[in-house]
């Protein structure tokens, strides 16, 4: 793209408006869409994808949005996706402005789910947008925009039907990246442990065997026997505790009639609930494995430890009220910092005048899991704002950022859907899926 190219690009985005992808980001946030209800902001965010231009507009059962930009019936497929749903705000007495009002101040829109993917989204539906009125005629493929329920929680569920439903070559994912390309991630993987004690009143304790006291012995048992693995990208398989809790639990909040029987009972089981941050090759089973070999260890030295690992198992409904089902895993995946499709797509933000640089150190846990390291995909994560403003009070995108962000994807998917070779050829998609994976992912990956 020559200097001409660069100034054409500008003026894309400026030629629909900056203050037009500003009133569409505030207008995603007035939609508060917390895991499983982001009803109102899917119907908004596929109202304004067919407003945009978009050739169909998909609400799978599970309420993910795909819209799609048709340049050709053969080509390759590029996804653009980032989610629509958010955390919870909190308290909002500790916000300084409503979390759903989208107020802008010193060049921010302020509001929850503003860099967690709010901006994003709202970026790559005009980027698409401009896609089609400048570049018809001139590109291949199919352009998919997708906005996605469920990430916080869910994220390798809905994004399945999402991949199923595009068949993407390739994946862009709108994670706050600070406008850095980011090529892998750590996984994850929740286990559970669950000791097992023998009830007593609390006044005579040694008729019992106290869950909770053994489960204290066998956290010192673990960290002292847990040495996280690492890798030199990825860093440390880190496992943190994030949940402790008895069975019968004396609940304070409840009424005094509901909580008395509890009172004076020891606990007869006891729960830990883990986060590990995986590598590389690590499964959610090897882990679970890792655990009991951990426990099998500590029942030498731990004569009254009765426990069972687990991974949990979570359902929940969808804004739709279709089921959704899944454990809290996620595997790790990364691409090399030399693979063909980072250099096609720094090479294209550089044109564009934007930041071409590959982050140093891998990106916060996104559904690319399942696109990269599932699906086999070329796969990286780009987006407006900083990690450190993601699930905070007062959270909010710098405008400035939020426009460089749709320069940045209307730059890198011009890129991809004017190559014969990166994407992939439609026709060979599921023949080739080795012949990428070696490819592009590498023996490290």
């Amino acid at each position: 793209m020559d200097e001409f190219g660069v100034r054409n690009l500008r003026q894309a985005v400026a030629s629909v408006g900056r203050d037009d992808l500003i009133q569409l980001c505030q207008e995603l946030l007035r939609r508060p869409g917390v895991s499983g209800r982001e009803g109102d902001v899917a119907r908004f965010v596929a109202e304004s994808m067919r407003s945009l231009g978009f050739d169909s507009v998909v609400i799978d059962s599970y309420g993910n949005v795909v819209g799609e930009i048709i340049f050709s019936a053969e080509g390759p497929r590029l996804l653009l996706t980032a989610q629509m749903d958010h955390v919870d705000a909190g308290d909002v007495a500790e916000w300084s402005k409503y979390p759903f009002g989208a107020f802008i101040e010193e060049n921010r829109i302020y509001g929850r789910a503003a860099s967690d993917q709010k901006g994003a989204l709202a970026s790559m539906m005009l980027a698409a947008s401009l896609l089609k009125r400048d570049r018809s005629g001139v590109l291949r493929g199919r352009l998919f925009v997708a906005g996605a329920v469920h990430q916080e929680t869910f994220e390798r569920v809905a994004s399945k039907a999402i991949g199923d439903f595009a068949d993407p070559d390739c994946v862009i994912v709108g994670e706050a990246s600070g406008l850095l390309l980011e090529r892998g991630q750590r996984g994850r993987a929740e286990i559970r442990v669950d000791i097992y004690g023998r009830m007593a009143h609390s006044s005579h304790p040694e008729f019992g065997v106290n869950a909770a006291d053994v489960m204290v012995e066998f956290l010192s048992f673990l960290k002292s026997r847990f040495t996280p693995p690492r890798d030199e990208f990825l860093g440390e398989g880190i496992l943190v505790l994030t949940n402790l809790f008895s069975s019968p639990s004396y609940n304070r909040e409840s009424s005094q009639r509901e909580a008395r029987p509890d009172s004076s009972a020891i606990p007869e089981r006891c729960t830990a609930v883990f986060d590990r941050r995986l590598l590389l090759g690590e499964t959610l089973e090897g882990v679970v494995r890792q655990f009991e070999e951990i426990v099998d260890g500590a029942v030498r030295v731990l004569p009254e430890l009765r426990a069972k690992v687990s991974y949990p198992v979570m359902e929940d409904r969808c804004y739709t009220g279709a089921p959704i089902r899944g454990s809290h895993y996620a595997p790790a995946w990364t691409i090399p910092s030399d693979a063909p499709f980072l250099r096609v797509l720094s090479a294209a933000l550089e044109e564009a005048g934007l930041c071409p640089d590959v982050s140093a150190r891998p990106g916060f846990g996104t559904n690319g899991c399942h696109y990269a390291a599932e699906r086999l995909l070329p796969t990286v994560v780009y987006g407006p704002s900083r990690r450190e403003l993601v699930h905070t009070v007062d959270e909010y995108i710098e405008i400035d950022a939020l426009v460089d962000s749709c320069r940045g994807y209307f730059a890198m998917a011009e890129r991809l859907l004017a190559s014969r070779t990166l994407c992939g050829q439609g026709k060979k998609r599921v023949s080739v899926k080795e012949e990428k994976r070696r490819k592009v992912h590498g023996a490290a990956s």
